[in-house]
């Protein structure tokens, strides 16, 4: 939100069915949902595409809600084969591969990995072509919010002014979390209280043929890293570790990046040759979640509700879900007005069910324990292929799939309460 505070008195206030905060992947596929069921659609980005964006490891189960979208293909021809998950570990020394044709259901069996800044542009063109009114580099600030309408301020670069009422408002604006921050409900997560640093660069070796598009996360102490192989001869390289190592970084960046990612082998070697294609960048605190997914008026898609660590590349795939998801039950919420608070209570716990079943995984990554079993698999009783199924995105309900991973975690709970966990 801006410190101008727009005063609505007297001034010619536009309408629209829904107006979405935020033209990433969340908004965008929201956008494009509802306007293909004719509602009057307004997206609004503060920046202006293409611009860049971390997070570019696609989930095989996003190609689905590609489809839907209608933009699989297009993907494709932007992004780079990704059939699978390596983890390597600490001292270099093994590489543990998942594939994802192993996964324990039918399914997609690849994912892709893509720059961001020309995935998020195709997506918000086609809300543009579905018939969304997109309006970039362009500030929001809510002015109201009740349960019958919500009432934004619109600034654009040039200074002026615009101001829509809209029946529903669709929050994906990211970690700025404008409802959430409006309404005090944002919530750090303290059991995760990671940052960033990462950048772009050519010169990375890869493997040859198809594995070479592995997303590949090197496990570190403290923290882990990634290499994500984009088009063009770039890859995304990143360190993640606690906010407070980070924080000892001193005056360069780049110093202490190369510092604490040399303590893994594996990962300095190849960044010996790599040459930065800009300046590194870094992020503070990833972790933090709204206390709900729904107020007056309005829905939280993606990061405006939450975001957790990178590790298993869920960012892109949860806005995805959530976004269409969104569309659905706002869709219903207009056509049904007596039923939607029924409707938002039921996509918040959707929201929170799936959250919390990944993010186990996710805050156990820095367990000895935890990094054991990743790499040491066994599919006993079809165990590795669930946690395959995990990583390709499959959140699903599904006993069979649940179990399995209830099992995964009684063992690691054996592990750890035994104290004999060994990586390697």
């Amino acid at each position: 939100m801006t410190k101008h505070q727009p005063n609505l008195v007297g001034q010619k206030v536009e309408t629209c069915d829904v107006l979405v905060l935020g033209g990433g992947p969340g908004g965008s596929a929201t956008a494009t949902l509802l306007a293909e069921a004719g509602l009057k659609v307004v997206i609004v980005e503060k920046d202006r595409h293409p611009r860049f964006h971390i997070g570019e490891s696609l989930l095989p189960h996003s190609l689905t809600l590609l489809d839907r979208l209608g933009v699989r293909e297009r993907v494709a021809e932007i992004g780079v084969m990704k059939p699978g998950a390596e983890f390597i570990r600490e001292d270099g020394g093994k590489t543990v591969v998942f594939n994802f044709d192993r996964a324990l259901f039918d399914g997609p069996r690849h994912a892709y990995q893509v720059r961001r800044d020309r995935f998020d542009h195709l997506l918000f063109q086609r809300a543009q072509e579905a018939g969304a009114i997109a309006l970039e580099e362009t500030m929001a600030e809510v002015v109201s919010c009740d349960d019958d309408a919500a009432q934004v301020a619109l600034r654009s670069a040039d200074g002026s002014e615009r101001f829509f009422e809209a029946k529903f408002l669709v929050d994906a604006s990211g970690r700025s979390t404008v409802t959430a921050k409006r309404g005090a409900e944002k919530r750090p997560d303290p059991r995760n209280t990671s940052a960033a640093i990462f950048g772009h660069f050519r010169g990375v070796p890869r493997h040859e043929g198809a594995r070479g598009g592995n997303i590949r996360i090197y496990l570190n102490d403290p923290g882990w890293m990634w290499q994500i192989p984009l088009s063009d001869g770039v890859t995304s390289l990143g360190l993640v570790a606690p906010r407070d190592k980070i924080g000892e970084r001193g005056n360069s960046l780049e110093a202490f990046f190369r510092d604490r990612t040399s303590r893994n082998p594996e990962f300095a070697r190849i960044l010996e040759n790599a040459e930065p294609v800009e300046p590194l960048r870094a992020t503070g605190n990833f972790s933090y979640r709204a206390t709900r997914a729904y107020g007056p008026s309005h829905i939280r898609v993606g990061d405006a509700y939450g975001f957790i660590d990178p590790i298993f590349s869920t960012g892109v795939h949860l806005s995805l879900t959530s976004g269409t998801q969104a569309a659905d039950i706002v869709l219903e919420a207009l056509n049904k007005p007596k039923q939607r608070k029924r409707l938002l209570e039921r996509y918040d716990r959707r929201i929170e069910r799936r959250l919390s079943f990944v993010s186990w995984f996710i805050y156990s990554i820095h367990d000895p324990a935890f990094r054991h079993l990743m790499l040491n698999p066994r599919n006993l009783l079809g165990i590795e292929q669930a946690v395959i199924s995990l990583l390709a995105g499959d959140f699903s309900t599904d006993p069979r799939l649940r179990l399995r991973i209830g099992l995964f975690k009684a063992i690691y709970w054996i592990f750890r309460a035994r104290g004999a966990a060994k990586v390697g």
